[in-house]
């Protein structure tokens, strides 16, 4: 699965990424709700690891979502570059 992320164009990473985020918040709002349910917290739990994935395929394919993952050791400019909107067309 990650030599498929690594084979995607930022586009289709940015896709998943947004896509799995959906995923966890929507469990995670079910969980608010049905605490004791087993079974959507062990999807919960598969669904923060994919999401996890899908951010670290992103990050180091393409450029840092956050400013907490960028190299800030050189410059204080943590996007340096293209702008992700500019990436993504």
């Amino acid at each position: 699965m990650e030599n498929n992320r690594l084979s995607m164009t930022s586009a289709q990473l940015m896709k998943k990424l947004s896509e799995a985020m959906f995923y966890m918040t929507d469990l995670n709002l079910y969980l608010d709700t049905h605490p004791d349910d087993t079974r959507a917290i062990r999807m919960f739990e598969e669904a923060c690891e994919s999401a996890k994935a899908c951010f670290d395929a992103f990050e180091k394919r393409c450029y840092p979502l956050v400013a907490a993952s960028a190299d800030c050791a050189d410059s204080w400019e943590w996007l340096v570059g293209v702008w992700p909107s500019q990436k993504m067309s």
